[in-house]
C-alpha cells in the first residue's frame, strides 16, 4: 500500500482523531484493493489450480442470420450482452477499462480508420475513443483523440494504458503535490511507418477529465515501429514495443523490440535501455563463434508485447513472432533494469551476454515456425500445497478464410513453474495446434477441417486444406472459414483480475468471437463459453455513432476475394467489477459481457 500522511488538528479531541484515522484507512484500503494487481499494483493473485476430471463441454451451434448471407448472428453461451457502443465504426484493437476514481472509463485504442466525431461531426482518423461505463448498460461517449492517418496496421492508436498519479511513484514531495488527482494515458501514435520514414512514437496525454484530455508530452519518437505496451503504475517502469532504425537493432518480420522507460513522472520520461531476444542487438553476428541461436530465425522474430509481473514476482513475460516463428521468453525483471548499470552503451547496444543475462527461460511452440508469439500471460499458482506456474500463450491469425496450408491459431497453456524447462500441458493430440484451447472452424462446435502438414517432431501441425469453403475449386461449406475476415486464435485478457485469475482464460478469436476456456485443472483445460457479436448493418448514419444510416461493420476480403461484412473480434478486456470488454476489429464496436451459467459458477469456485 502507498504511503500517506494525515494532518489533523491538535484542538480535536482523540476520539475525533481516531474515527477520522479510521475513515481515511478504510478508503485508502477500498481503493487499493480495488487496484492492487497488475499493471495497476504490485499484488499478483495466488492461483489455486485442482485435478478434478470435469467432463469435456460441448459448446452449442452458433445461429445465422435469416438474411441470406451465411453469416452468424448474435450467439452466446454462458455469457449475457449488457451494454453496447458502435464507436463511430472505427476498427478497434484493444479495450482498456480503468476504474479512475468513482467512474470506469473505456479507452479505447484505434486502428487506422477514418469515422465521423458523433461530438464534433468532423471526419476524424482514428486514434483514441474514450467512454464513461460506469454503468455497462449506458456506456457515454466522451471523446476522441484523433491518431495518424495510414493504412489499417500501419497508423491509428492501437495501444492504451492508464495510471493515475497517485498510484504512481513521487520522488520529491513537489512531483507528488504536481500528479495528485491526475491520470495518465500512455498511447501509441502510429504502428509501422518504415525504417526509411520513421514517424510514429509513444505519447502521453493528462486525462484527468477523461472528456477533455491534453496532449502532455512524447515519450520517444522517429520510431519506424509501435506496438503493445505494458506500464507498471507501482513503479512507473513501462515497456515500449518500438524501433529506432538509426540504432541498428536487428529483427525477423515485425521490426520491434523494447525500449523501457521509467514514467513515475509522465511529464519528464528517463530512460533506462533497449532490450530483446539475444541475436537482435546491433552487433550480433550470426558468423561470430557462439553466436546463440533462440528459435528459427536469423535474426529473431521481433517483440509482439511484454507482460510484467512487477516487483513482487520479479519477472517479464516477453512474446516474438506475433503469427509466425514464435519464441516465448521469461525474464528476471531486476536484472533486466538494472544490467546497463556497469558498461557505457550497454543501455542501446548490449553485448551477447548482456542480452542473456536477465533471461530464465525460453521456448517454441508447436508447428514451431507455423506459430507465433503473441501474448504470454504468466498465473502464479499452487496445486496440492507446492508451487504451480502457468503461462498462456496466443498466436495471431494474420490469414482471412483460413488459408490453406496454415496452422489454426490457437492458445496453449505451459507449466512454468521450472522456468528452465517449461513444458506444455493440456495438449490434445487431436487438435491441429496440439491444444484443448482451440475453436473448430465448423459451426456446429465440433467440426474441425485440417491435414497433416506432413512434418514431424516440433515441426508437426495441422494445417487448412486447399478446399475448405464454398469458394473454392471443390466447394466446402459454410463455416467460420468463410466469413471474410480472420477465424483463429489472436490475444487473452492480460489483467490479473483476482476472481478470474487462474480458473478463466477469456479470449478473442476473430470471427469466432469471444472464447472462454475453464482451466481450473490447467492440465485438462474446456470450453465453458463463448459470444459471438452480429454485424452491425444499420447503425453507424453520417452522424457518427449510434444513429440511422450505413451500417458499421465493413467487408473484409478472403478466398477468391470473398467480400463479408462480418464480425472480427480482436481484443478483450475485463474491469474489476467482471465485466468482460469486447473490441471489434472490423468496426463493429464494443460489446459488454457478463458471465452467466456453468462460466460465472466456475468463477464462484473454491
Amino acid at each position: 500500500m502507498s504511503s500517506f500522511a494525515f494532518v489533523v488538528s491538535a484542538k480535536l479531541n482523540q476520539k475525533k482523531n481516531l474515527f477520522v484515522l479510521l475513515l481515511l484507512i478504510v478508503g485508502v484500503c477500498s481503493y487499493n484493493l480495488a487496484q492492487d494487481y497488475p499493471p495497476y499494483g504490485q499484488h499478483v493473485p495466488t492461483a489455486h489450480f485442482d485435478h478434478v476430471n470435469r467432463p469435456q463441454l460441448t459448446p452449442p451451434p452458433v445461429t445465422l442470420l435469416t438474411d441470406g448471407t451465411g453469416r452468424v448472428a448474435q450467439s452466446e453461451w454462458n455469457t449475457e450482452l449488457v451494454g453496447y457502443d458502435t464507436l463511430d465504426g472505427r476498427s478497434t484493437y484493444q479495450p482498456l477499462v480503468v476504474h479512475q476514481g468513482d467512474r470506469y472509463i473505456a479507452y479505447m485504442g484505434h486502428h487506422a480508420t477514418v469515422g465521423i466525431d458523433r461530438l464534433n461531426g468532423l471526419v476524424e482518423p482514428s486514434g483514441t475513443s474514450i467512454l464513461d461505463v460506469t454503468d455497462p448498460t449506458h456506456p457515454v461517449y466522451l471523446f476522441h483523440i484523433p491518431g495518424p492517418s495510414g493504412s489499417i496496421d500501419a497508423a491509428g492508436s492501437q495501444m492504451v494504458r492508464v495510471c493515475g498519479g497517485d498510484m504512481l511513484p513521487s520522488y520529491s514531495t513537489e512531483e507528488k503535490q504536481r500528479k495528485h488527482g491526475h491520470w495518465y494515458l500512455l498511447r501509441s501514435h502510429g504502428n509501422s511507418s518504415g525504417l526509411t520514414t520513421p514517424i510514429e512514437s509513444h505519447e502521453i496525454y493528462d486525462v484527468t477529465e477523461p472528456s477533455a484530455p491534453k496532449f502532455l508530452t512524447t515519450v520517444v519518437g522517429l520510431l519506424s515501429n509501435t506496438h503493445k505496451s505494458w506500464w507498471e503504475c507501482d513503479t512507473g517502469i513501462a515497456y515500449l514495443v518500438a524501433n529506432d532504425p538509426t540504432q541498428n537493432w536487428q529483427q525477423t518480420g515485425s521490426t520491434q523490440h523494447l525500449k523501457i522507460y521509467n514514467l513515475h513522472d509522465p511529464a519528464n520520461p528517463e530512460y533506462i535501455r533497449d532490450f530483446g531476444l539475444v541475436g537482435q542487438q546491433p552487433t550480433a553476428d550470426p558468423t561470430a563463434p557462439g553466436y546463440v541461436q533462440e528459435g528459427p530465425n536469423t535474426p529473431p522474430s521481433g517483440i509482439h508485447g511484454p507482460i510484467s509481473a512487477g516487483v513482487e514476482k520479479n519477472r517479464v513475460y516477453m512474446a516474438y513472432g506475433v503469427g509466425a516463428s514464435g519464441v516465448l521468453q521469461i525474464i528476471d525483471r531486476e536484472k533486466l533494469l538494472n544490467g546497463c548499470a556497469v558498461r557505457a552503451g550497454c543501455a542501446v547496444s548490449p553485448t551477447q551476454a548482456e542480452m542473456l543475462a536477465p533471461q530464465k527461460g525460453w521456448f517454441t511452440l508447436p508447428g514451431f515456425a507455423l506459430q507465433g508469439g503473441h501474448t504470454s500471460f504468466p498465473i502464479f499458482g499452487e496445486e496440492d500445497g507446492k508451487p504451480r506456474n502457468v503461462m498462456v500463450v496466443s498466436s495471431e491469425e494474420g490469414g482471412n478464410e483460413c488459408p490453406a496450408a496454415t496452422a489454426p491459431h490457437g492458445m496453449w497453456l505451459y507449466d512454468i513453474t521450472d522456468e528452465a524447462h517449461p513444458r506444455q500441458i493440456s495438449r490434445d493430440a487431436n487438435d491441429p495446434a496440439l491444444t484443448r484451447l482451440d475453436v473448430p472452424n465448423g459451426f456446429d462446435g465440433v467440426t474441425f477441417n485440417w491435414v497433416s502438414n506432413g512434418l514431424s517432431g516440433n515441426q508437426y501441425s495441422g494445417v487448412y486444406p486447399t478446399n475448405l469453403t464454398p469458394q473454392d475449386p471443390v466447394p466446402g461449406v459454410n463455416s467460420f472459414c468463410n466469413q471474410g475476415g480472420r477465424f483463429g486464435g489472436h490475444s487473452p485478457t492480460e489483467l490479473f483480475y483476482p476472481r478470474y485469475y487462474g480458473k478463466l482464460v477469456i479470449g478473442a478469436w476473430f470471427a469466432g468471437g469471444l472464447r472462454v476456456f475453464d482451466i481450473r485443472n490447467p492440465d485438462r483445460a474446456r470450453p465453458i463459453a463463448y459470444f459471438v457479436p452480429a454485424p452491425n448493418d444499420t447503425g453507424c448514419g453520417p452522424k457518427g455513432g449510434p444513429s440511422p444510416g450505413p451500417g458499421c461493420t465493413f467487408a473484409n476480403a478472403g478466398r477468391d476475394n470473398h467480400m463479408v461484412n462480418a464480425i472480427q473480434s480482436n481484443n478483450v478486456d475485463l474491469d474489476d467489477r467482471g465485466y468482460i470488454y469486447v473490441a471489434d476489429r472490423a468496426g463493429t464496436g464494443m460489446h459488454i459481457l457478463k458471465l452467466t451459467g456453468e462460466a460465472a459458477k466456475a468463477v464462484e469456485d473454491k
